[in-house]
C-alpha cells in the first residue's frame, strides 16, 4: 500500500502485518516493512512506538538523534533503533530507505547488543549481502503477499546476526593490514586495464565506502588516489628506461587518454612525460 507520510514520493510502499499469537510467543515478528523514497521533506519524530526499527540506507543521507545525541548516516549503512525510547530521525535531500519494524522477546538483548558494540548507526563491509537478507522480507508483501513467520523470524535473526559480525569485523580471521597489501599486490598486477572501486571492495568482502575509509588508513591514499600514483610511477619508469611512444606508455599504465595522463603526469610530477624524458641523458625526446 501507500504510505501518507509526508516528504515520500509516490513509489514508495509500506505494508503491515499481525503476528499470530503462537508467533509472538516464539519467533522475532515483523510490524511491518517499506521501501521508502524521500526528500528533504521527510522527518519522523516519536516518544514511543513498541518495536525496534532497522533501516537501510541505498542512497542519499541524513541523521537520526537518540537521548539528544545526533548521529548522521548515509548510503550503504544501517540504522538500529530502540523505538519504545523518545527517537527521530529525518532525511537531508533525496534518500532510498529498505527497513523493518519487528519486535520479539529477545530484541532488546540484540539491539543493546548491537548498538554497545558499533552504535545506531552500522557501517556495513557488505551491503549486498544485507541488503539481499532485508529484501527478503519486503518483497515476501510486495511480490508475493504472504509471509511464512517462522521464515521471517530467521530473516530478521540473520540480519541482527550479520550487524554483530560486522561489529567484530569479519571475525578473528580478519586482518586490515592483510586485506589492504592484497589490494595493492591487485591493483599492480592489474595497473593497464580499468579499476573500479565496487571492484576492488568486492574482492574483500567490503562495502564500498568502508573499503575507502580502511583503505586511506592504512596507506594515507584513497583508492583512486593510489591507482593514478601507481600508474604515474610505472609510467616515470618507461619513460627514463624505455624508448617507447608516450603514446604507448600512456595506455600501457592504464590511463584512458593521452591528454588525460598528461594532465595527470604533470600534476603530480610538475612537469610533462617528454619534459621528464628530456631530463635524462641518453633517450630521445618523443611528442606528446
Amino acid at each position: 500500500m501507500k504510505p501518507i507520510d509526508s516528504g515520500l514520493s509516490p513509489e514508495s510502499t509500506i505494508y503491515f502485518h499481525t503476528s499470530s499469537p503462537q508467533a509472538r510467543e516464539m519467533f522475532f515478528c515483523l510490524m511491518c516493512t517499506g521501501h521508502y523514497y524521500c526528500n528533504s521533506n521527510y522527518a519522523v519524530s516519536r516518544n514511543k512506538y513498541d518495536s525496534y526499527l532497522l533501516m537501510f540506507i541505498k542512497r542519499g543521507q541524513g541523521s537520526v538523534t537518540i537521548d539528544r545525541n545526533t548521529m548522521p548516516f548515509s548510503a550503504g549503512q544501517a540504522v538500529l533503533i530502540d523505538c519504545f525510547k523518545p527517537h527521530s530521525y529525518k532525511a537531508h535531500g533525496a534518500m532510498e530507505t529498505l527497513w523493518i519494524h519487528f519486535y520479539g522477546n529477545t530484541s532488546r538483548e540484540y539491539c543493546n547488543y548491537i548498538v554497545s558494540l558499533s552504535g545506531n548507526v552500522i557501517t556495513l563491509k557488505d551491503t549486498y549481502a544485507f541488503e539481499n537478507k532485508l529484501n527478503k522480507i519486503y518483497t515476501s508483501f510486495h511480490i508475493n503477499n504472504k509471509l511464512n513467520e517462522a521464515l521471517m523470524s530467521q530473516y530478521i535473526t540473520n540480519l541482527l546476526t550479520a550487524l554483530i559480525l560486522f561489529a567484530n569485523e569479519a571475525g578473528p580471521d580478519y586482518n586490515p593490514s592483510e586485506t589492504i597489501e592484497d589490494t595493492i599486490a591487485f591493483i599492480c598486477d592489474n595497473i593497464s586495464r580499468n579499476i573500479s572501486l565496487q571492484e576492488l571492495a568486492s574482492r574483500v568482502s567490503l562495502s564500498p565506502y568502508y573499503f575507502t575509509r580502511l583503505f586511506k588508513k592504512m596507506t594515507g591514499f584513497t583508492p583512486h588516489e593510489y591507482i593514478i600514483s601507481a600508474r604515474i610511477n610505472a609510467a616515470k619508469f618507461y619513460l627514463k628506461s624505455t624508448r617507447y611512444p608516450v603514446k604507448e606508455i600512456c595506455f600501457s599504465c592504464g590511463f584512458a587518454s593521452e591528454s588525460n595522463f598528461c594532465t595527470s603526469f604533470k600534476k603530480s610530477v610538475g612537469m610533462t612525460p617528454s619534459e621528464y624524458r628530456n631530463s635524462f641523458s641518453g633517450l630521445s625526446a618523443d611528442r606528446v
